[in-house]
């Protein structure tokens, strides 16, 4: 996203929150990196001072599993570097969550304004056409929304934004309200003009295959249109008089969209579809729209 210049207070609204990274995660990892160092070279120093005649290979067991050195400066170097391995994964975790966290935020009424140091992105929830739920960590397979991401388009990178953030999910709550109130006006616009509004999905192969891979933010989409008339989707066009209920399980995490027969037209994990309370939402506006037209009929 290129570099907005401060937008006026008329145009982000107001402030609303403001959320930023704890540190406390990074500065326990330093300090644990720094002492796994010093210990490996405090270990090179007992190397130095083993008595006279330490000599001979050694055996160590430890849980029915056997281990045989040479000499018991090899058992030194084996375990000194061991350690030093051990420091340089915390140090590259360590710069990996250091990026991760970079970021700060604050909420406005229209959008969300991003710092990653100097360097200021405003994005209005207006523009913002994919907003990326989605689960990672310890909770991947229970469904449970740990990120959230948004792009204004497919075109842009997705900006990530993840559970360390103090106050994480009322920024997630915040944010997938207030572009529900942003978009929609221009949704149903678009919708009574006889015209249809795209929304992006990942199949529900791909969101299960995110969660066991872990690169989240590389997908591939198919559009789905929906209109006043019609739901299309991989080629599918069903005529939305057709259309009964919109089902959405807790235990599956799915959304089921059937027709008047009870078959399933629509059926996929819910937050495989980018901006799904801006879908479920659209879907409630047409079907609304039609009950109305029935009863004045």
């Amino acid at each position: 996203m290129q570099s907005s210049p401060t937008q006026a207070p008329s145009a982000t609204g107001e402030l609303i929150a403001s959320f930023r990274h704890g540190k406390g995660f990074l500065i326990f990892s330093l300090i644990f990196g720094v002492a796994l160092l010093g210990l490996a070279v405090f270990v090179l120093y007992l190397g130095t001072i083993l008595p006279a005649g330490s000599n001979g290979p050694v055996t160590q067991t430890a849980r029915g599993m056997s281990f045989s050195f040479s000499s018991p400066q090899t058992v030194i170097y084996f375990t000194s570097a061991l350690l030093t391995v051990l420091a340089l994964g915390v140090f590259a975790g360590y710069a990996w969550h250091k990026k991760l966290r970079a970021p700060r935020y604050n909420v406005y009424e229209h959008g969300i304004e991003r710092f990653i140091h100097d360097q200021r992105d405003y994005t209005a929830f207006a523009d913002i056409e994919d907003l990326y739920l989605f689960g990672s960590g310890q909770t991947v397979m229970t469904g449970m929304i740990t990120n959230v991401a948004y792009r204004r388009n497919a075109s842009e990178p997705f900006h990530r934004v993840i559970e360390s953030l103090k106050g994480f999910f009322e920024f997630q709550q915040l944010v997938r309200e207030l572009h529900i109130r942003a978009r929609m006006p221009a949704v149903i616009a678009t919708l009574e003009m006889g015209g249809a509004v795209t929304f992006n999905c990942i199949s529900s192969g791909q969101v299960w295959g995110k969660r066991m891979s872990g690169n989240f933010l590389k997908i591939t989409t198919s559009p789905i249109l929906v209109s006043r008339a019609f739901l299309e989707y991989q080629g599918r066009k069903v005529p939305m008089s057709s259309l009964r209920t919109v089902d959405l399980n807790a235990w599956t995490e799915k959304v089921v969209i059937k027709d008047e027969s009870d078959k399933a037209v629509l059926s996929t994990i819910a937050t495989g579809i980018l901006s799904h309370d801006l879908f479920l939402n659209t879907l409630d506006a047409v079907f609304a729209a039609q009950e109305h037209t029935r009863e004045l009929a």
